[in-house]
């Protein structure tokens, strides 16, 4: 089978260190970690001013809505709440404000004045994984259809919730359901008949005993109830995010062509809208290859479709002439990108991203020229505060043909002549999944990764070829072998440790390394392949596929016989969300331990997979840092 190599994308230029007479201790990171800020979401209230959320800094406790001239650069607060959404005509925004049972719809003029409480839900809103709401104005401004499903959590493995889709007169307020749907609904818009909803549905099989994982992309006229069938697909394609041409002819969205059961690497993808002939699908065109892609956005013309492409650590924005075929890319810098929004009138790009120093940009660049004007720069950490160096690095795995893409975070007050110890920080997500700038214990900021700095440690984050970001030979080659994808992976990281030690940036006699959920599963299989490791801390991860461990065979551990490296387990529990329901890692734990490995097993019991009370991620943090300081000042090499 032949592939062909993704497009170049250039390495981005390093985020530069920030002097200070202050660190990121231990403390202040699990402080810091009580406020969680999310992506920003930004609009354009008109051609000239931009529209956001803006988070709790210093001393303030709730969100607030800005906007910004971009002629005096000058910041306007409206008020609280977040999800700005500017009418069409800008005379109006929906929002949402408050928390729990008090979080609801709102709207408010141009002018942050006459409020208006438009949701009365006795949960609230609610929040999670499943997208609880979603909402979205009607061409002429006078409705808002909205999507809501009442609050639930994925681990009680029961029939979620039905989604409704009602639709709100602006002027008196009135509710309108006009459908129930037992599935999830996302990606919600209107077309420009203002009869006609446009959304994507997705089964997900884990909660149907019968069914299996399917999604749709479909219409739905709000008059008569009708729905129609766009496309649709059999698996989980969680990204599709159909998006109407102006003229409401064609329809752009992201699946994975080659692999539509899961949305590994998705690709941009139209289809014409303006035959609907009753159970015949439309014909798709795939517009990008080898490409990693979320969040199309036609321009006004119709002429572009811009989107956000992922490769390595960031997601840069491009866009491609749906005529030439041509790519652009937008942006290059050294943050991922998490929303952009397109002028009315075509001419700039306004967007909003994160950094590895944990700060939130607010920038606008020109659709057509290139260059980028930062507007606005949201600190995560005090101005005297301390932050390392971050470059982003490629290197070359022998029996792969695309380099491969991370981040090193360099040590605090960092000299050439010297040789540092390395945490290698493996991310966790199955095949498609990304680099998230996280860390791997509290797994909520990137400023975890500057404690590690600020103790003298640099930290690598490698992307690996399962992310798909280098290109579809891992899922579609490497991947037909059971649990070979687990084995590529590997050798990836470890040429990407090879890499650091021949550049003298790292003491290859002094490496340890985190792995949280899938990344706990690849340094769990590290752990039998390799002894160049001084510790390992293995968090939430599991041992092969999990249902090998329904009855657990003596041979099944042959490979871990004559492991030597110090292990640490961190586990949650499986009823509240734990990944572990096997206990594969806890007999591990114990094969190992009979072998006299040092190693720990912890079990939080009040923890599902992200840990999340305060004294949990005190002990799983403080746990981390003894169990890595204590095995790197060691001097016994492997």
């Amino acid at each position: 089978m032949k592939f062909s190599s993704p497009p170049e994308q250039p390495l981005t230029s390093p985020l530069p260190s920030r002097s200070g007479t202050r660190v990121i201790t231990t403390n202040w990171l699990l402080n810091m970690s009580k406020k969680k800020w999310g992506s920003l979401s930004i609009k354009w209230l008109n051609n000239k001013t931009i529209l956001y959320d803006f988070p709790p800094i210093g001393n303030k406790q709730k969100w607030t809505i800005q906007i910004c001239d971009l002629l005096t650069k000058k910041p306007k607060l409206l008020g609280e709440g977040t999800y700005p959404t500017p009418s069409p005509n800008g005379q109006w925004m929906v929002f949402v404000r408050g928390k729990k049972e008090e979080k609801q719809l709102w709207l408010m003029d141009k002018e942050g004045k006459n409020l208006k409480q438009l949701t009365f839900f006795s949960e609230g809103l609610g929040e999670g994984f499943f997208f609880s709401f979603e909402f979205t104005w009607s061409p002429d401004s006078k409705q808002i259809a909205l999507i809501y499903r009442s609050p639930f959590a994925y681990w009680e493995k029961r029939v979620p919730p039905q989604s409704k889709i009602n639709v709100i007169d602006v002027m008196t307020g009135k509710f309108r359901e006009v459908a129930s749907i037992q599935e999830n609904i996302r990606f919600l818009s209107w077309f420009q008949n203002g009869e006609e909803l446009l959304f994507m549905k997705e089964r997900i099989g884990f909660f149907f005993k019968e069914e299996d994982n399917y999604t749709w992309i479909q219409s739905l006229n709000i008059h008569n109830g009708q729905i129609h069938i766009v496309a649709e697909f059999a698996g989980l394609q969680q990204y599709l995010s159909p998006v109407l041409s102006s003229d409401g002819n064609f329809i752009a969205y992201t699946s994975d062509v080659d692999n539509p059961q899961f949305n590994f690497m998705p690709s941009l993808c139209v289809v014409n809208y303006t035959s609907k002939k009753k159970d015949i699908l439309q014909p798709i065109e795939r517009l990008t290859h080898e490409m990693k892609v979320f969040s199309p956005q036609w321009s006004p013309d119709g002429r572009f479709i811009y989107f956000l492409r992922s490769y390595g650590a960031y997601k840069q924005i491009y866009k491609i002439d749906t005529d030439t075929r041509k790519l652009k890319q937008i942006t290059n810098a050294p943050l991922n990108i998490e929303s952009y929004s397109i002028s009315p009138d075509g001419e700039l790009i306004a967007w909003t991203g994160q950094d590895a120093h944990s700060n939130k940009i607010i920038g606008v660049a020109s659709s057509t020229e290139d260059n980028i004007n930062e507007q606005i720069c949201i600190p995560a950490v005090p101005q005297d505060m301390a932050l390392s160096e971050v470059r982003e690095i490629e290197w070359r795995t022998p029996d792969y043909p695309t380099n491969l893409y991370g981040l090193l975070v360099m040590p605090l007050d960092y000299q050439k002549e010297i040789s540092y110890p390395l945490v290698v920080d493996i991310h966790g997500g199955g095949e498609g999944a990304s680099i998230y700038l996280m860390g791997g214990i509290l797994v909520n900021s990137p400023l975890e990764w500057h404690m590690w700095a600020a103790r003298g440690y640099a930290v690598f984050i490698p992307e690996f070829r399962s992310s798909a970001s280098f290109g579809s030979r891992e899922i579609n080659w490497d991947g037909i072998s059971e649990n070979e994808i687990i084995n590529c992976d590997i050798r990836d990281i470890e040429a990407g440790i090879d890499f650091l030690a021949n550049q003298e940036v790292i003491d290859p006699n002094r490496i340890a390394i985190i792995g949280h959920s899938a990344g706990g599963r690849r340094v769990n299989r590290l752990l039998s392949m390799t002894h160049r490791f001084r510790a390992i801390v293995s968090k939430e991860g599991w041992l092969e596929e999990l249902k090998l461990f329904q009855k657990v065979s003596g041979n099944t551990f042959l490979r871990w016989k004559g492991v030597r490296t110090p292990t640490l387990f961190l586990m949650g529990n499986p009823e509240l969300g734990g990944v572990d329901a096997y206990n594969s890692v806890k007999t591990l734990y114990d094969y190992i331990k009979a072998q006299g490995v040092e190693t720990e097993y912890i079990q939080y019991l009040d923890e599902g997979h992200i840990f999340e009370h305060p004294k949990n991620q005190r002990d799983a943090l403080e746990r981390s840092i003894k169990w890595i300081d204590k095995h790197m000042e060691t001097l016994n090499c492997y």
